[in-house]
C-alpha cells in the first residue's frame, strides 16, 4: 500500500513539473478550450485593434485549428498591443528622408519588450487571455476611450482610418504621467490640463508649420519664465530675421533685438552695423553655428509674449504666450516654428499659481509680471506634458475627427505579413 501511494504521489509531481494541473489542462501547445474560445472572440472582433499583419495567420488557424499557429498569433498580438501595428523601423526611414527634404519632424515611440517565453508561460499556467494581455495594455486614458468607439464600429471610410491610426499612436505614448498632466493634441490645435484624471481647462493653441512640425513626445514641465527674452535659434535667424534686417536697417531696433556673442543676456552687446550679415546667408553657413546670437528683449512686442512654460526636451520646444493673437481666428493654426503658442496663457499661469503648483502664489506672480523683467518661477512638482497626434479624439461629448495636418495617417506604414502569411515577429 505504501508503495502504491508513493507511486501516485511521484506521478502527480511529474505531471505538475510537466505543467499539468488538472482537467483544465491545455493541449500540447498549452491551450485550454476556454483560452481558445476567449482568444478567438478577441481575434474575431479585433478587440484591441492589434490583429493587423496577423490576419493571414489567423485565417490559417481558422482553417487548420492548429494551436501552434494560435501561439504565434498570441505573441504577435501582445507585441502589437504593446508597441502598435506601426512598422516603426520603416517609419523612421521615412522620417529621415523627410528631414533631408527640409521637413523638420520627429515622432517619439515609447516601446516595451515583449518576450514570447513570458507570454507562452502565462498561457501554460492557465491565465486568461485578458490577464496575459494586461501587462501590454497602454496606460494613457485616450487609448481606452478610442478603443470603445473602435469596438462599436463608430467610424467608416476615411474616419475609420483616423480612428485606427490614432489608436496605434496612443499605444506608443509614454506609460508614465497620466494622473495630472497636459495633453497637447496637434491636429486639434488644443491643449488640455487634467488634474487627477479630471479635465480642468482646455486652451486653443498654434502649432508648427508643415515644414517646421511640432515634435511628438513627452516631457515634464519644471519651470515658468515671466517676461521672457526670445533667444532666436540660428535656423530662424538665417531664414527670417537676418533677411528682414537686410531689407530694413532699423528692423532689430524696432523689434527690440540685441546682438550678442552668445545667449548670455548680461554680456556686452555687439553693434549690428559691424556684422557682415550677408555672409551668414551663404550655403557654407547653412549647418554651422552662427558666431552672433539674436535676442529679443522682454516687452509687449516680444514673440513669446509675457510668459513661457518650460518642459526641457531635446527639441527646444515649449508652450508660450504670443504677440500675434489675431492668428487664433484661423481654424487651421499651423504657423509656428515648432513651439506651442497659447491663446490664454494667463489662464494657465493663474491656475498653476492658485492651485499650488508654482513656488510663488498668484499675487506674487502678478507683481513679478509687472516689473517687465525676466524672472523664473519653479514648479513645486514637475507636471507631465504629452504632445500627441490624434486625428480622432474621444471625450465626454463624443468622438471627434480632425485634419491630418502633418500627414501621419498616410505616411505611417502598418506592419505587413510575410509572403507565406506568417507575421513578421
Amino acid at each position: 500500500m505504501r508503495r502504491f501511494i508513493l507511486g501516485i504521489a511521484t506521478g502527480t509531481l511529474l505531471l505538475l513539473l510537466a505543467g499539468c494541473t488538472g482537467p483544465h489542462l491545455g493541449d500540447r501547445n498549452g491551450w485550454s478550450d476556454a483560452q481558445k474560445r476567449e482568444f478567438e472572440r478577441i481575434l474575431s472582433t479585433d478587440a484591441y485593434a492589434s490583429r493587423c499583419q496577423l490576419t493571414p495567420l489567423y485565417r490559417s488557424y481558422q482553417r487548420t485549428q492548429d494551436t501552434a499557429l494560435l501561439s504565434r498569433i498570441l505573441v504577435g498580438y501582445a507585441e502589437n498591443l504593446a508597441n502598435s501595428c506601426i512598422d516603426i523601423p520603416a517609419y523612421k526611414k521615412i522620417e529621415k528622408e523627410r528631414n533631408k527634404r527640409g521637413i523638420r519632424s520627429h515622432f517619439s515611440f515609447h516601446t516595451q519588450r515583449v518576450s514570447a517565453s513570458t507570454v507562452l508561460s502565462a498561457l501554460r499556467s492557465g491565465e486568461t487571455l485578458e490577464e496575459i494581455l494586461a501587462p501590454y495594455m497602454p496606460k494613457n486614458p485616450e487609448f481606452s476611450r478610442l478603443l470603445a468607439y473602435y469596438r462599436d464600429g463608430a467610424a467608416s471610410g476615411a474616419e475609420a482610418r483616423k480612428l485606427f491610426m490614432s489608436l496605434q499612436r496612443a499605444k506608443v505614448m509614454s506609460d508614465d504621467g497620466w494622473k495630472s498632466y497636459f495633453l497637447v493634441n496637434i491636429p486639434e490645435f488644443k491643449v488640455r490640463f487634467f488634474e487627477n484624471g479630471q479635465l480642468r481647462f482646455a486652451i486653443p493653441v498654434i502649432v508648427g508649420q508643415k515644414k517646421w512640425q511640432t515634435p511628438i513626445f513627452s516631457a515634464k514641465m519644471k519651470y515658468v519664465v515671466l517676461n521672457p527674452t526670445w533667444n532666436v535659434p540660428d535656423n530662424i535667424a538665417r531664414a527670417e530675421e537676418i533677411p528682414n534686417l537686410l531689407r530694413h536697417k532699423n528692423y532689430f531696433k524696432r523689434k527690440h533685438m540685441i546682438v550678442l556673442r552668445d545667449y548670455t543676456i548680461d554680456s556686452r552687446p555687439v553693434d549690428p552695423r559691424t556684422v557682415p550679415w550677408r555672409n551668414y546667408l551663404r550655403s557654407e553657413w547653412k549647418k554651422r553655428e552662427l558666431p552672433y546670437k539674436l535676442i529679443q528683449l522682454p516687452g509687449s512686442g516680444n514673440a513669446l509674449g509675457r510668459v513661457k512654460f518650460m518642459f526641457p526636451n531635446p527639441y527646444s520646444v515649449y508652450m508660450h504666450d504670443t504677440n500675434r493673437k489675431s492668428l487664433f481666428r484661423h481654424s487651421m493654426r499651423a504657423f509656428s516654428h515648432g513651439c506651442i503658442r497659447l491663446a490664454k496663457p494667463m489662464l494657465m499661469l493663474e491656475y498653476l499659481a492658485t492651485h499650488g503648483y508654482l513656488a510663488d502664489d498668484w499675487p506674487t506672480i502678478q507683481k513679478k509680471l509687472a516689473t517687465m523683467k525676466l524672472q523664473t518661477v519653479s514648479l513645486r512638482t514637475p507636471l507631465p506634458v504629452h504632445v500627441a497626434y490624434f486625428t480622432a479624439y474621444a471625450d465626454d461629448s463624443g468622438l471627434h475627427f480632425f485634419p491630418d495636418i502633418y500627414g501621419y495617417d498616410t505616411i505611417m506604414p502598418i506592419k505587413k505579413a510575410s509572403e507565406n502569411g506568417a507575421s513578421k515577429l
